[in-house]
């Protein structure tokens, strides 16, 4: 059933990004910096960080709200799509402003909210929302991977070097 549910969405995705609007291809190279952005977010923003609501392995968060991105992307990585098809799906959902829901997001407290802000609501630029779905492309689902292929087994040292992230209040950054 959350394969079926995951190959959905992915399609969805695909379909909503020849669209037109789209990004290009995530162009994202420092996983380093995609991950500091999932856990912590954007400092001086009021959006909580993707890791509030994102369970993501690699990044050590459990958020209870979003989906699952482990769940979400290891079965599509286990039958062996292009990392590049998984980053454009990552990176579209980050552009699609969220819808304001009260089911989706399981509110029992009756409040709308957004079901997921989009980029902009983040105050990301462009090359961190690459970083992000570079580092959420590069190290989610690796549980579902044959741990003995080499491949498997370079992404999972290579996402387990990372530094870990400091969470908590960070100082607003200057803007560039």
């Amino acid at each position: 059933m959350r394969l079926a549910l995951a190959l959905v969405v992915l399609v969805a995705a695909l379909v909503i990004a020849g669209c037109g609007g789209s990004p290009e291809v995530s162009s994202g190279e420092n996983l380093a910096v995609g991950k500091d952005l999932f856990v912590t977010g954007n400092p001086g923003v009021a959006t909580p960080s993707c890791g509030a609501c994102h369970v993501l392995e690699a990044a050590g968060t459990s958020g209870q709200i979003g989906p699952n991105l482990d769940h979400g992307f290891g079965p599509t990585r286990a039958q062996g799509f292009e990392l590049s098809t998984i980053e454009q799906v990552v990176r579209e959902q980050m552009e699609i402003p969220g819808v304001p829901t009260d089911v989706a997001l399981n509110n029992v407290d009756g409040q709308s909210r957004i079901a997921m802000p989009s980029r902009d609501d983040y105050g990301f630029s462009e090359a961190q929302a690459d970083d992000i779905a570079f580092f959420v492309t590069a190290c989610s689902g690796l549980n579902f991977l044959d741990p003995a292929d080499p491949e498997t087994q370079a992404s999972i040292d290579l996402c387990s070097g990372l530094p870990d992230v400091e969470t908590g209040p960070r100082p607003p950054q200057p803007e560039e």
